[in-house]
C-alpha cells in the first residue's frame, strides 16, 4: 500500500486529523515494545509521538495497534545505517526499553515525508540541548 493510502486508511480508523504523519518501518528488536517488523506510520506533536502498526504482506490492515511515547522519556538516541544504505533510528527510553525503525527521507508519492521527518529529527535534536 502506498503511503497516502495508508494515511487515509488510518484516518478512517482513528480520530486523527491534520496530524504530522510519516511512514517508518519497524525493525525486529528485543526492545520489548513492538513485536515483529510490521509496516508503520508515525504521528507526532510537541510532546508525544505515536506509532501505528499495520499487519499483512499484500493487503495491510490496521486493527488498533498503536504505541504512544513521550519525548521526555527518551534517554538515548542512536542513528545508523544497515545494509550499507538503509537508515535507522533507535530510541531508548528511561526504563531501558527501546524501539528501532527504518526511515526514508524521500517518498516520491508522498512529498510531505521529507519535511515532516526532518521536523521530527529537529524535535529529537532539541532534546539533546
Amino acid at each position: 500500500m502506498k503511503t497516502i493510502e495508508l494515511i487515509e486508511y488510518l484516518k478512517k480508523q482513528e480520530t486523527i486529523q491534520n496530524a504530522q504523519i510519516v511512514r517508518i518501518g519497524i525493525l525486529p528488536n528485543d526492545g520489548l515494545i513492538i513485536p515483529g517488523f510490521p509496516e508503520a506510520l508515525m504521528s507526532f506533536d510537541e510532546d508525544t509521538f505515536t506509532i501505528y502498526t499495520f499487519d499483512g504482506l499484500l493487503k495491510l490492515t490496521y486493527e488498533g495497534q498503536k504505541y504512544a511515547f513521550n519525548f521526555s522519556e527518551i534517554k538515548e538516541i542512536e542513528l545508523g545505517k544497515y545494509n550499507f544504505k538503509d537508515r535507522y533510528l533507535k530510541l531508548t527510553f528511561k526504563d531501558d526499553r527501546y524501539i528501532a525503525f527504518s526511515y526514508h527521507l524521500k517518498d516520491k508519492k508522498y512529498p510531505e515525508q521529507a519535511p515532516l521527518f526532518e521536523a521530527f529529527m529537529h524535535k529529537l535534536e532539541s532534546l539533546a540541548n
